[in-house]
């Protein structure tokens, strides 16, 4: 039996003995057992080391210092550079001033007949008298012409030809396209090419019916 369950049935006897008469404990309690040098020193060295066990379980433990948490790096940011605002431009166009094209006249043009038999009015021309062209240009002078007398343009009778000026078409004459009643209207279409030098160039065309020279047509042209 260990020393420590020795002394705690010692003890529960000497308590027990409390209670009891006198006369009766020593008939419980049995006489202290007689231990020799050697159990003595067993008994010693079994309560050391009960001691040591107790006082090793009761000491605290070792503290120990927290390992640190590593703290993250930042991450480095970057501050966007401003986008540089456009300046406006500003374009100033000047508009050059340019010849307005003339519109075509209806003037009553000349008449060369005995008692109003031939006779004629403009109604339209194209190109307009004025208009700009480059040089060596072919292009087509149309006159629409009303018949205002009193006899017809018979097509096999009637042409128109060059009378002055410029010298700017293909072909000197040409015949009627159709027959053309009082009344009625005809275009009269002369090929042409502009001369090859710049300046200011007018011809002048008529109607032809035999012996009947009248309606003088004119054309005048800026090469440019």
């Amino acid at each position: 039996m260990s020393a420590q369950r020795v002394a705690l049935v010692v003890a529960a006897l000497v308590a027990i003995a409390c209670e009891l008469p006198a006369s009766v404990v020593p008939m419980l309690v049995p006489p202290a057992p007689t231990l020799s040098e050697r159990g003595l020193n067993e008994l010693v060295v079994q309560t050391a080391e009960a001691a040591a066990a107790r006082t090793e379980l009761s000491a605290p433990t070792a503290f120990q210092t927290p390992t640190p948490i590593p703290t993250s790096t930042p991450i480095i940011t970057t501050t966007p550079s401003p986008i540089p605002s456009l300046t406006p431009t500003f374009r100033f166009f000047i508009a050059s001033p340019t010849r307005p094209r003339p519109t075509a006249t209806q003037t009553p043009l000349q008449t060369s007949s005995s008692g109003g038999s031939y006779s004629c009015v403009l109604v339209s021309q194209d190109p307009s008298n004025g208009e700009g062209l480059a040089p060596n240009t072919d292009f087509g002078a149309r006159w629409r012409v009303r018949n205002t007398g009193t006899r017809k343009w018979d097509e096999n009778s009637s042409d128109y030809r060059y009378l002055s000026g410029d010298r700017m078409h293909q072909e000197a004459a040409y015949d009627f396209p159709k027959t053309v009643a009082p009344g009625s209207e005809v275009n009269l279409i002369v090929d042409m090419r502009a001369p090859k030098n710049t300046g200011t160039y007018t011809t002048r065309w008529e109607i032809r019916i035999g012996d009947n020279h009248f309606c003088t047509m004119r054309l005048t042209i800026d090469v440019e």
